[in-house]
């Protein structure tokens, strides 16, 4: 667990290195990365990942290649693995997988991606339209995915069992669910 020393130390350096002219940053050596392990594997990932949900939809939508290709060989470069997107984050998931595998980067990633045909607000979801969310997702990425997540909490009694049946197939390695709404959080914590 993080200490709040801690927390504060690297707070107050990343503060200090947003600082710094950007040739300093770049010659500056990296730091040892914050990991915690999956309960169930053991497997350790950094504990802060790369979201796309803004900020790569709108560079993806204005054709801006070359930065997002900058962002993920620097996250490799300082021992970054995690990606979080989505297919409902308008091309971000799309542009970042072919920039992925064009850098030859996909195995040195570890992909979260969320499927959700109910919406933020829940309601019905479509079965085979969640298949087919997830099989656009397989196909864009070319390999296994490391994490599905049923967006938003939304009709997990439908949503969860297809991402399930993709994990049993060695399609999926992980699952989960997710929400960024307050009012959800109870239901998460259920979950």
């Amino acid at each position: 667990m993080l200490s709040r020393r801690e927390y504060l130390t690297m707070s107050a350096t990343a503060c200090a290195a947003l600082a710094l002219p950007a040739r300093m940053v770049a010659a500056a050596e990296p730091a040892d990365l914050i990991t915690k392990a999956i309960p169930k594997t053991g497997e350790h990932l950094p504990i802060i990942g790369l979201g796309s949900s803004a900020t790569f939809s709108q560079s993806a939508g204005r054709d801006e290649l070359n930065a997002l290709r900058s962002v993920f060989e620097t996250m490799v470069e300082h021992g970054g693995t995690v990606f979080d997107t989505a297919p409902g984050y308008g091309a971000s998931e799309e542009v970042s997988a072919r920039i992925v595998n064009d850098l030859g980067l996909r195995d040195k990633i570890f992909w979260a991606t969320k499927m959700n045909t109910a919406g933020f607000g829940g309601g019905a979801a479509d079965p085979a339209a969640g298949r087919a969310q997830v099989e656009t997702s397989l196909k864009r990425l070319g390999r296994k995915i490391d994490l599905i997540q049923v967006h938003n909490v939304a009709a997990l009694e439908t949503q969860v069992p297809i991402v399930a049946e993709y994990k049993a197939k060695g399609s999926v390695r992980y699952i989960g669910t997710t929400s960024t709404s307050k009012g959800q959080y109870a239901r998460l914590e259920a979950a």
